[in-house]
């Protein structure tokens, strides 16, 4: 365990910090996860996605692969185009909803993206 999570553990819930460890991981991730969570309505192409993420395609479509394999977001299509949407799990959902109210304070928006930079430091 590293200091970032042991700092997010005394102000998240252990449920938030295994959701982050395990599936937003990744600042694409975040960003599309952040996005649905604001726009949990919304059924969006891979362009808008990179577009309202400000990524590279590349990055955004690995982060959606994952995204898929782990059951957060749902792909469908319409008139032959691949469309994005959150999915409709009600724990995924409840997850998304802790995770859009944890982001909005600061102070733990803070640690987040602390904790993000720390393991793509690491990775490198």
């Amino acid at each position: 365990m590293d200091v970032g999570e042991i700092l997010l553990k005394k102000h998240i819930d252990e449920g938030m910090v295994n959701f982050l460890k395990n599936h937003i991981n990744t600042f694409e991730k975040l960003d599309i996860v952040r996005f649905f969570g604001l726009n949990s309505c919304s059924s969006v192409d891979i362009e808008t996605l990179t577009e309202v993420t400000n990524n590279k395609k590349e990055e955004i479509e690995k982060a959606i692969k994952d995204l898929l394999k782990n059951h957060i977001i749902e792909e469908t299509t319409a008139e032959g185009k691949k469309l994005y949407e959150l999915t409709q799990n009600k724990n995924t959902l409840e997850l998304v909803k802790r995770f859009i109210a944890y982001y909005s304070k600061n102070s733990i928006r803070m640690l987040i993206i602390g904790y993000l930079l720390n393991k793509s430091i690491t990775k490198k």
